[in-house]
């Protein structure tokens, strides 16, 4: 990527380049079209404390394991991977209106419901245990499915993401069963990308990437034992942005973004990409208790990120960083064109799942890791 040109000249930037002005700069909202609004972000914004609306407080209707949410009108739809379901809400008084979907293997049930996104007039899920897509239009009701099938010896599809075109995006990984770790490691699996058409057949490949970090060790009899969860290692991330795809690296400063047909478009990032920062020994003692470890093998520095949605016409990149510790949370937001947007800080433990304008879905765990949906106003940081 060293011959990428990084400069950021030509973004729509106002009030002598302070404020990114969402609408009329030709980004996409996930709905096939340009951001209808003249909300702006501001450099220095933050998610605001008080919640417009927060839903799954109610003990009686309680919220576990949300996967994603979208804002269509006046409705706030929410995934839940625990009742494998599709909430419809009421975006103004919270009133649930309808649920879809359930547990089963029969047309629009799910037996591992893993994504929910909007693209033009339709709704996109995922079933990771099935392989398969369903695809409802936006009042929930059930158009189709699809089967995603593994190609080659990727034996993992997982629908990463749908072009305007309707083509899909797929990641999938290679497990090699025959190949088991014969000592301790940090192993990281090779992944694919691949583009297939609406009716799930595989087009071609994209090319491949590196994947997550995590422990394995030899166990019984050519088996082996696997460890994840694990602080501060690699992991990375396909999904969509605008027309095309990106590749977020947690240890890379710079997130590559690429057309349908996997050519490079552009970086996002910073201007100036930060130094690594060096993990401490008491960090580095998490791994004491992994027996047998070869110390080359483990992390050396942190992390620059710790996830990444693309919402509300930007890529929403959230920094690496600990809540008790930092105080906040923060975002650095980008247009689709890898132009930086500014920063948006949380001093609460939330996750972005949605923006329309200035409003904000967000998850937030409360101490008893109890999980609620609330709609946030982002608001100018003073």
């Amino acid at each position: 990527m060293s011959n990428l040109n990084r400069g950021r000249d030509g973004g729509c930037f106002v009030v002598a380049g302070l404020v990114f002005l969402l609408a009329g700069c030709g980004v996409d909202d996930g709905g096939g079209g340009p951001v209808q609004s003249s909300a702006t972000i501001e450099r220095g914004a933050r998610i605001d404390s008080i919640p417009l609306l927060t839903i799954g407080d109610d003990p009686e209707d309680p919220l576990y394991r949300v996967i994603g949410a979208v804002l269509v009108g006046d409705t706030l739809i929410v995934a839940q991977a625990s009742s494998m379901t599709l909430r419809f809400y009421d975006r103004r008084t919270g009133e649930l209106l309808r649920s879809v979907g359930g547990p089963g293997e029969g047309p629009g049930e799910y037996e591992g419901l893993s994504s929910l996104q909007r693209v033009g007039d339709r709704l996109y899920t995922f079933d990771r245990q099935a392989y398969r897509m369903t695809v409802l239009d936006l009042s929930g009701t059930l158009v189709r499915t699809v089967s995603i099938e593994p190609w080659g010896v990727y034996n993992f599809p997982d629908l990463a993401g749908v072009f305007p075109d309707g083509s899909l995006l797929v990641s999938a990984r290679f497990w090699d069963w025959a190949n088991t770790a014969k000592s301790p490691m940090i192993r990281r699996d090779v992944m694919v990308l691949g583009r297939y058409d609406a009716n799930g057949v595989f087009l071609d490949s994209l090319g491949t990437y590196l994947g997550g970090e995590y422990y394995v060790a030899p166990y019984g009899n050519g088996g082996e034992r696997i460890r994840g969860g694990l602080s501060f290692v690699r992991w990375s991330r396909a999904g969509m942005v605008g027309d095309g795809y990106y590749i977020l690296d947690n240890k890379d400063p710079m997130i590559p973004v690429f057309d349908t047909a996997g050519n490079l478009l552009h970086e996002a990032g910073p201007d100036t990409p930060p130094e690594p920062v060096s993990i401490t020994g008491e960090d580095r003692d998490e791994f004491s208790d992994i027996d047998d470890i070869d110390s080359d093998d483990l992390p050396l520095f942190y992390p620059f990120y710790s996830g990444s949605a693309a919402v509300g016409g930007a890529l929403w990149v959230r920094h690496y960083g600990d809540l008790e510790r930092d105080g906040r949370l923060e975002w650095s937001v980008y247009s689709h064109e890898g132009d930086p947007i500014g920063r948006v800080t949380s001093a609460e433990a939330l996750r972005v799942l949605a923006v329309d304008g200035d409003l904000a879905v967000m998850v937030r765990r409360d101490e008893m890791n109890v999980e609620t949906v609330e709609l946030r106003r982002i608001v100018e940081e003073r």
